[in-house]
């Protein structure tokens, strides 16, 4: 209990828990996938060691479960159903359930989705096991949830880009910009900072540190699950700056599931790239028409008589290659 009470801050656990139905409660547990998707894997080894200490131990420590709305959770956006949303204690909840072993729960309510987001991530980064990976992958998601939740106070208050949001609010704006724009700054003290500024001092990293994070946490996204887990987890070992290269590419719809399609779909946006930023070659005839319609407009402009001559030049050119 003091362990949620301390991360948790001014958020209570609901209090007489004893009057509630646990055991109702406990097969109501619910999971939700993007919140699951929060918690950094454990290793092989690290998994069967805990499962061998709750087999041997029981589950001494409390699953924290949020009580919440189907509304809440978009599920059903009328419904006033209560639900109850596992945020923390995923590992011990499966092994529970595989073994049969009972587990104690703390009720604790959020206001929304993205405060138990923001909870969720905060409390992960504060646990001292997390790999590099991990460590990244979690700023990452802290830095495109706070932009994501900016971008929609922005457009419920249809305002300006200059306009300045309190921290507190979660006002970061979607997008993964080179340069945070004025409209994605917030107030940082009596400072004005942008959000991977913030985020780099909160961290002691640097902004662009913060945005290389936000590419290798969004290249993720767009993987298959179970890849996804074996990267973060250590047991699929690629290049970082390729999933940062998926995190900055469009790819299809369909996650990839593979570090062989990974690799194909960053060489076709590379490709891609090359392809657009190839220059237009102009071809002589398309020149001389440019260059007529500019002479004739300056003409209607200014009326000068000597400009006659110079569309009479061009005109005779295009002639000739017509011919």
């Amino acid at each position: 209990m003091k362990k949620y009470q301390l991360n948790l801050g001014e958020k209570k656990i609901i209090k007489d828990q004893g009057l509630l139905q646990f055991e109702e409660i406990k097969r109501q547990i619910r999971i939700l996938p993007e919140l699951e998707q929060l918690i950094p894997p454990l290793l092989t080894d690290e998994h069967q060691q805990l499962e061998q200490n709750i087999i041997r131990e029981g589950c001494r420590e409390a699953l924290l479960i949020w009580q919440t709305t189907e509304e809440i959770i978009k599920i059903d956006n009328k419904s006033t159903h209560t639900v109850y949303v596992l945020i923390d204690g995923h590992n011990r909840y499966s092994i529970c359930m595989k073994h049969g072993i009972d587990f104690k729960i703390h009720l604790i309510s959020f206001n929304t989705l993205y405060d138990v987001r923001q909870y969720m991530i905060d409390n992960q980064l504060g646990r001292r096991n997390l790999t590099p990976e991990q460590v990244s992958y979690l700023r990452g998601m802290k830095y495109l949830t706070e932009k994501k939740e900016k971008g929609k106070y922005e457009r419920l208050d249809h305002k300006g880009q200059n306009v300045l949001y309190d921290v507190e609010a979660g006002a970061i704006s979607v997008g993964m910009e080179e340069n945070d724009h004025k409209g994605q700054n917030v107030l940082y003290g009596t400072e004005v900072v942008s959000t991977s500024e913030k985020l780099g001092k909160r961290f002691n990293v640097s902004e662009k540190t913060i945005k290389r994070d936000a590419e290798f946490a969004s290249g993720l996204e767009k993987l298959e699950p179970n890849l996804k887990s074996e990267i973060l987890s250590g047991q699929t070992k690629i290049n970082k700056t390729l999933i940062q290269q998926v995190g900055k590419s469009v790819i299809s719809n369909s996650p990839l599931a593979t570090v062989d399609e990974i690799e194909q779909a960053v060489k076709v946006s590379i490709e891609s790239k090359k392809e657009i930023a190839k220059p237009v070659k102009e071809s002589p005839k398309n020149i001389l028409i440019r260059q007529l319609a500019e002479l004739t407009k300056q003409l209607q402009q200014t009326g000068t008589v000597s400009i006659c001559d110079e569309i009479i030049r061009c005109a005779s050119k295009l002639k000739k290659l017509d011919k």
